[in-house]
């Protein structure tokens, strides 16, 4: 038998290469069991019949029927139709015994004291109490009231109006300006210019005469770009007559007509368009609950945290953490070599 089919003869939960974390929980346990000197996942004593009775037995330790089915039900469906016949069973059972032996191997090597080993048990066990702590598990979940709150709280979240962007160039020229005039004759010429140019240089020639000429301190710089904004943000901004314009761009890189408002003479350029949303609470119930799930486990975490950090008297020393060094800051500096130096020959 090749090195390979021996490979494949652990069943694919418990190949070394894919699952040091389940062959470190297996090794755990029976290291634990075995401080009694009982031996293994099961006892000799127990029962041999139904889920207790052994399917194999590996020195002091057995694999019971219960054992073998969960590790097989731990199996995809697909793959768990190809253990059906016998032969099958044993080469999966024999996946089993090679763990088993394997562990009971580390164990009479102490590896159960080995500071790798350890420091993985510790995150594993961190891990199972926050699951626990935190309520991970399905029925724990945020009640129905919670959930509409929730969604009333931050309906702007959820429904939102159309947004578009916009660019302009404004000629400041307020209503009873006795030059308006002349500021509007400007800003007909300037339009006819900009629209005068080849469709693909259009948006570049009007983000340039932004810069030049805009009036809009905040804007020119920028290209005129005012960013997205709803209907009823730009006539606050600057005037119904704008906003309205805009609405009657329908394509980006659409220049509309120039735009009179209160405050002066506006050539306009859309940029983007932000369709409305309107996603009612059944259309987003899963969401707001995943989320308010996830609030809730790292409010009961941090909760137990600084309970605990109580009850320790946690205390940072930090004279001494100030001398400790790591990384590049404990790499010594290397001073520049002088211009004239010279290499060694």
């Amino acid at each position: 038998m090749s090195q390979r089919e021996k490979y494949q003869l652990f069943p694919p939960m418990i190949r070394p290469k894919l699952t040091a974390r389940a062959w470190l929980v297996r090794f755990l346990m029976i290291s634990g069991a075995c401080a009694g000197g009982c031996g293994g996942s099961c006892d000799r004593q127990a029962s041999r019949t139904g889920e207790s009775a052994p399917v194999a037995t590996i020195g002091d330790s057995t694999i019971t029927v219960k054992e073998l089915r969960a590790r097989l039900n731990e199996q995809a469906p697909y793959l768990r139709a190809r253990y059906a016949s016998l032969d099958r069973k044993k080469e999966f059972l024999d996946g089993l015994i090679r763990l088993e032996l394997l562990t009971q191997e580390a164990r009479r090597r102490g590896l159960e004291r080995d500071p790798e080993i350890q420091a993985m048990l510790q995150k594993i066990m961190v891990q199972k109490l926050l699951r626990d702590v935190s309520g991970g598990d399905a029925t724990n979940k945020p009640p129905e009231p919670e959930l509409h709150a929730y969604y009333e709280k931050n309906v702007s979240e959820f429904v939102k109006p159309e947004r578009i962007r916009l660019s302009h160039v404004f000629l400041a020229s307020p209503g009873k300006d006795p030059q308006r005039g002349r500021v509007k004759s400007e800003a007909v010429k300037l339009l006819a210019e900009i629209k005068g140019k080849e469709p693909t240089a259009a948006g570049a020639a009007f983000e340039e005469l932004a810069r030049k000429r805009s009036e809009d301190s905040g804007t020119k710089a920028s290209g005129g770009d005012l960013g997205f904004h709803t209907s009823e943000e730009l006539s606050q901004a600057w005037g119904a007559e704008l906003a309205t314009a805009a609405a009657g761009l329908k394509t980006a890189g659409e220049i509309g007509p120039v735009v009179e408002t209160e405050r002066g003479l506006h050539l306009i350029r859309l940029t983007g368009r932000q369709a409305a949303m309107n996603q009612s609470f059944d259309m987003v119930r899963s969401r707001i609950e995943t989320r308010l799930s996830a609030e809730h486990r790292t409010q009961s975490v941090d909760a137990l945290i600084a309970d605990l950090r109580k009850k320790a008297n946690v205390q940072v020393h930090d004279d001494v953490l100030q001398t400790v060094t790591f990384g590049a800051e404990a790499s010594p500096a290397v001073s520049p070599q002088p211009q004239d130096a010279q290499p060694h020959q």
